[in-house]
């Protein structure tokens, strides 16, 4: 063989090895990274999923906690008072779909609709369990009220159980408050999951029951039947994470399974979520990203095959100072491809690997972007429950302190419902802003739920906690400040006010575990929130002073 051809067959050869060392280790690098991404990301979907489901039902407990002791209901001698009672928090909470009042013997006394009304239910576990104590029942078909209620979806209508004694003035047994929750409200949360910010068609939501069966799923026909699948057991046995399994249609999905571990007085009933993507579509990042490698692969062998026909005697030298070049990228001794001097043409191939390498460089850094987005909350531009859980755990026995601050919107949904999800989107926006505002550089600050942030602020030595109540303070004075919303229909703009109620706890002070003392810090919010709303509330703190006009009250949590 002629030299000419030689050199032709050396730097093809050169060519098609650079580009597949290139592929090799660029693409399988960035392919797992790709992977574990897309399968954290449905982990952190279903964990999203169980989250909102405890806080949801945490919630309605605590609702009904609530009316349980009202005067109105103790007695029950005004019956149409009674029934106006609970029919206000019907019309409040539109997901209780029938609210009793039990006499002592089990007969219904009053009830949302005048439904059952004069029924002796004392045989139901509302009655038996309820007039024990606080009961929460397990999602159940529907019974004596299936043919009574309207039935819009369709599906079998299924219940949640929440009783709970009631009591006269004299402290006796009144009788008991008796709801049923209607499992139609968990559709309403998995719809706002995956449509609420970017839609995820594509991507299906689970809710199992303690024994495997389906409670929610995209299809009917699978309500009811039992799932036989190992990330099942991983939940069950408390573990989150996610898998590739082939489910009982034959297909594999990308699955990300987490336990409902519940929250407050709900104590999970041992539900489990998955989310589960098709393989071939949660992947094709990954196919496209092969494609990419593999044409622009060819493109610079085909370049090198070209050039190899003018090279003259003068390529060894240049042609050994790219091959030394690629082979050092390739160990990563260098981020950098140098410019290669010589004939005109090795000059060419120097600067196509360079445009190489700062093509794959690009391609990196829009996956850095796209693991930007997912600890990135989009709305607000706040970190997310991911980038708080990664918080947490790096922090979680640290030598540090921190005051963790939980802040909850009072008022925000009589904004969606008054002015739109636009104009609320709108105020969350701003709150965040404010949010931020109030922040110190290095204190950490995350939008943890629809209307919930947490805050946690470095101590840094502080001799008291006096900085921390002014911050909380300067929170609810800010958050007390009126926001412009679009009037719509072309109205000028309009002004609406709400609150917000921030719990605060000091880690570790009041706690070995920052997860403990979010916990904390939860609790003093929801203590703030019964005692008047819109004032702080800190953990242990028993001096407690208050301030008015827009000031924080403190309250003593403990």
């Amino acid at each position: 063989m002629t030299l000419k051809g030689q050199i032709i067959g050396a730097t093809l050869g050169l060519a098609m090895a650079v580009a597949a060392a290139f592929a090799l280790v660029v693409g399988d690098l960035v392919t797992d990274q790709i992977r574990e991404r897309i399968g954290v990301s449905l982990s952190d979907l279903s964990t999203e999923m169980a989250d909102r489901l405890s806080r949801e039902m945490s919630v309605r407990i605590a609702e009904v906690n609530v009316l349980s002791s009202l005067p109105a209901l103790g007695g029950v001698q005004d019956v149409a008072q009674t029934r106006s009672v609970i029919e206000h928090l019907q019309r409040s909470v539109p997901e209780f779909s029938w609210i009793g009042v039990l006499d002592t013997g089990g007969t219904v006394v009053a009830a949302t609709n005048r439904i059952l009304e004069g029924v002796d239910i004392s045989h139901r576990p509302v009655f038996i369990e309820g007039i024990q104590k606080r009961f929460v029942g397990d999602v159940h078909d529907a019974v004596l009220l299936a043919s009574l209620l309207e039935n819009p979806t369709g599906e079998p209508m299924k219940f949640v159980d929440i009783a709970m004694p009631i009591y006269d003035a004299e402290g006796e047994e009144a009788g008991v408050i008796a709801t049923h929750l209607s499992w139609t409200w968990v559709r309403s949360v998995e719809q706002a999951l995956l449509f609420g910010h970017g839609s995820r068609e594509d991507v299906d939501l689970f809710v199992l029951a303690s024994d495997g069966t389906v409670l929610l799923g995209p299809d009917m026909s699978l309500l009811g039947q039992p799932l036989a699948l190992a990330s099942v057991d991983d939940a069950k046995a408390g573990r989150t994470g996610w898998a590739i399994e082939t489910w009982s249609d034959g297909e594999d999905y990308l699955t990300g399974f987490t336990e409902v571990r519940g929250h407050g007085e709900f104590e999970g009933f041992g539900w489990v979520v998955l989310a589960r993507r098709p393989i071939s579509v949660a992947f094709q990042p990954i196919t496209d990203l092969a494609t990419r490698i593999a044409i622009i692969g060819l493109i610079f062998a085909g370049l090198a095959a070209a050039l190899g026909w003018v090279i003259a005697s003068r390529i060894a030298d240049p042609v050994k100072a790219l091959s030394r070049a690629a082979n050092a990228l390739r160990q990563d001794q260098t981020t950098v491809f140098p410019k290669i001097r010589g004939p005109r043409e090795i000059e060419v191939l120097s600067k196509a690997f360079e445009d190489l390498i700062q093509t794959l460089i690009s391609k990196q850094t829009d996956l850095d972007a796209v693991t930007d987005q997912a600890f990135s909350d989009p709305l607000t531009d706040l970190g997310n429950r991911a980038s708080l859980e990664k918080f947490i755990a790096s922090r979680e026995h640290s030598d540090g302190a921190y005051a963790v601050l939980a802040i909850d919107l009072d008022g925000f949904k009589q904004v969606n419902d008054t002015h739109g999800h636009v104009a609320g989107d709108v105020v969350l926006q701003e709150v965040a802003a404010r949010l931020r505002g109030c922040m110190r550089a290095g204190d950490f600050l995350v939008r943890s739920g629809g209307d919930e942030f947490l805050a946690f602020l470095a101590m840094n030595n502080a001799p008291s906690d006096g900085p921390i109540r002014g911050i909380a303070g300067r929170i609810v004075a800010q958050i007390a400040e009126p926001f412009q919303v679009a009037g719509g229909d072309g109205r000028a703009p309009l002004s609406v006010r709400i609150g917000a109620s921030v719990g605060v706890a000091f880690y570790p002070r009041d706690g070995a575990g920052l997860t403990q003392v979010i916990t904390l810090a939860d609790e003093a919010l929801y203590t703030a929130k019964r005692h008047g709303k819109s004032q702080v509330w800190v953990h242990g703190d028993e001096a407690g002073a208050k301030r008015r006009s827009g000031a924080p009250e403190l309250r003593d949590a403990g």
